[in-house]
């Protein structure tokens, strides 16, 4: 085994961990000499156990569950997005909702945005979620700059607003100890072609990175073609082992077509077909980020990391009823500071971390359309601010028995502009504080238990609050508020197996819907209340030298839990909540049967769903259960690799998202069997 790549695996886990990272399997196996028994990669004890990464915590003093996506997997399986990447872990689904592979959304125990956003997303401490929605830009994460995707489903106190169902942190890559050039490029379905180079390495006390990447494919479904261009550069500074700085500049320039959902009778006739053929979303990011972090005498340490990202996006929308035009301009500037500190006595550790985050964004909006032949234009500035307070304590009871405490104090205050109708205009201002506490107990090295107690909680977003005036808006909204109680396990009764296991209950208070009977238009209300129960069973396995085994199971029932009217007709207790299955299974199995050659095929299983606006009658149709298959395979040669991958191998015909619109049911098909195939150099150690 090779002390680096476990070194790598041991700090890829953040507050909460005691589930196992994915499968790392690699050519190494293959290469070395055969061991007496097969073991899988062993992870060290020590993981990053705080909001900013400068804490090393031991594992089984960390409560709660985490899973962990590395580059070296990110490349295994040639993931075209984060989304992608991410569809391999329990409790995770995604649905396309729009039409093109780089904007879908991501489920995670039953938080997929309906009615509102329930995950916060962060890359490098900067928060991706955006100020005038919540909502997630997944397209402008290039999955190439990845070093890997940290997911902490459940309560993360110190994470602050949106974490109702949990928190997705990515941490992009860097100058390494070592030179490193890597240039890629790749043909596959839907005339796709993918071109990327990158290269990284140190220069005494510095380091560096730079990644371009361009991507075009004209999609499987007709005017669905998307363009991607990325360019990120990052320099960082050593001047002793005890400080570290660096400097990034990312920069996302794309263009993406937006096929959009299908009725009944046309995707019977042509799943190509495309009814909105000119909706798409094109979008300009620059973000500029600094992040450093300092060793202090008797234990201390600090981190900080200050940003300033700036977006412009155009959206066209061609509805059956509706068309718009709208242009956003979205700037946001901000920084994290977090103090640490480690004691040790009598062979107990305790770990106590503070900080603050503050961040300011400016939105301009306007939009241009009409709604039932109805002219209507709009413009809005929208100002945010937000600071956030937090500290964490973890502290040994006994050497077995260790008990973490956490709470955070946030402060949200909105100011909306409607230029066009100053009597929308409006403040606010939200307070709120989420506690957090877990306990660990590890009777024995190879077995911990863990019980996490945590709240979460969302703030109405303008347009829910302002924009649309009394016909719907509602100044008064209150924040969405979620309750979560895990149990979690983890054991690893052999050298070559592992086994986790969760069991999850989240209710949800305050959820923000739109009803229709309140007068005079109806509006927007704090009523249902909700519960996600559920269970992640997981597997991996290196039983021989040259094979890999993975298998997750997740069960997630989303429910209602109390009466509310829609606009689509009334809920009740124990409906369940749209777009959320009750099952979904992952496996996949790694061979490597000669020196280079790897080969793997996995499969994914999704149970039925619910269709949006159809809670209230849900007997009428659903999105249908579907299983997809998919495969690859690579051989490596000194530095060169060569893959070719196959998704949908039984070419199933499947949907992935579907809603109930004017008495209608639309649906969004997904791809048939489709594949894609390239070439890899990559040198190392060059001079």
């Amino acid at each position: 085994m090779h002390t680096r790549s476990h070194r790598v695996i041991a700090v890829m886990a953040f507050l909460g961990i005691t589930g196992a990272s994915s499968l790392a399997p690699g050519r190494a196996a293959a290469q070395e000499a055969p061991a007496a028994e097969p073991e899988l990669p062993v992870e060290e004890v020590v993981v990053t156990a705080t909001r900013l990464p400068d804490v090393m915590q031991e594992l089984r003093r960390v409560p709660g569950q985490v899973y962990v996506i590395t580059a070296e997997e990110i490349q295994r399986q040639n993931a075209q997005t984060v989304q992608d990447a991410l569809r391999q872990l329990p409790s995770i689904v995604t649905y396309d909702s729009v039409g093109n592979v780089f904007q879908s959304t991501v489920d995670m125990r039953g938080f997929n945005g309906q009615p509102g956003p329930g995950i916060s997303v962060f890359v490098d401490g900067v928060r991706m979620n955006e100020p005038d929605s919540n909502q997630v830009n997944f397209d402008l994460i290039p999955i190439q700059d990845v070093e890997r995707i940290e997911v902490l489903p459940g309560a993360t106190a110190v994470f602050g607003a949106n974490a109702l169902g949990g928190v997705i942190n990515i941490v992009t890559k860097k100058g390494g100890a070592s030179p490193q050039t890597t240039v890629q490029g790749s043909l596959g379905s839907y005339k796709q072609y993918q071109v990327t180079a990158s290269t990284s390495g140190p220069v005494k006390d510095f380091n560096y990175y730079f990644l371009a990447t361009q991507n075009r494919e004209s999609g499987f479904r007709d005017f669905s073609d998307t363009r991607l261009t990325n360019f990120t550069g990052r320099v960082g500074y050593n001047p002793s082992q005890a400080t570290s700085l660096s400097l990034s500049y990312a920069y996302v320039n794309d263009h993406l077509e937006q096929a959009g959902t299908l009725p009944l009778d046309a995707l019977g006739q042509n799943r190509h077909g495309n009814i909105s053929p000119t909706d798409f979303s094109a979008t300009e990011q620059s973000t500029v980020t600094f992040q450093g972090t300092q060793r202090l005498p008797w234990g201390f340490s600090v981190a900080g990391t200050g940003y300033y990202r700036y977006i412009s996006r155009e959206l066209q929308t061609i509805g059956l009823t509706s068309e718009a035009t709208a242009g956003t301009g979205t700037d946001t500037a901000g920084g994290i500071v977090q103090l640490s500190n480690e004691l040790q006595k009598w062979g107990r550790r305790n770990l106590f971390t503070a900080g603050a985050e503050l961040s300011y964004s400016k939105v301009t909006a306007t939009t241009n359309g009409s709604f039932l032949g109805f002219p209507f234009v709009s413009q809005r500035q929208i100002d945010q601010d937000v600071l956030g307070l937090y500290a964490q304590d973890s502290v040994d009871i006994f050497p077995e028995l260790t008990l973490t405490g956490a709470v955070r104090y946030d402060v949200t205050t909105y100011n909306f502009e409607d230029q066009i109708t100053p009597a929308n205009s409006g403040d606010k201002k939200f307070n709120h504080i989420t506690p957090r506490a877990g306990l660990t107990y590890s009777p024995l090295p190879v077995l911990t238990a863990y019980f996490n107690y945590g709240q979460g909680f969302r703030v109405p977003t303008t347009d829910e609050l302002f924009a649309f005036g009394v016909g719907s808006s509602n100044p008064d909204l209150v924040p969405v508020t979620s309750q979560t109680y895990e149990l979690g396990l983890r054991a690893r009764p052999l050298s070559w197996l592992e086994t986790t296991a969760a069991l999850f209950l989240t209710y949800v208070q305050d959820e923000i819907i739109f009803d229709p009977t309140v007068p005079p238009f109806g509006r927007n209300i704090n009523s249902p209340e909700s519960r996600r129960s559920g269970v992640e069973l997981g597997v991996r396995a290196r039983p021989l030298d040259w094979l890999d085994v993975q298998l997750n199971y997740s069960y997630t029932d989303a429910r209602y839990q109390s009466t509310a009217t829609l606009a689509t007709g009334t809920i009740n207790p124990g409906d369940r909540v749209a777009l959320v299955p009750l099952n979904r299974v992952y496996a996949g199995v790694t061979v490597r049967p000669l020196r280079g050659l790897e080969l793997n095929l996995n499969g994914q299983y999704i149970g039925q769903q619910v269709l949006l606006n159809n809670e209230s009658t849900q007997s009428t149709f659903r999105v249908q259960d579907a299983f997809v298959l998919n495969g690859s395979a690579s051989y490596t040669w000194k530095f060169l690799t060569a893959f070719i991958q196959g998704n949908n191998l039984t070419n199933a015909q499947y949907e992935t998202f579907g809603i109930l619109s004017a008495g209608q049911v639309f649906l969004m098909p997904a791809p048939g069997i489709n594949c894609l195939a390239g070439l890899r150099l990559q040198f190392k150690d060059y001079y």
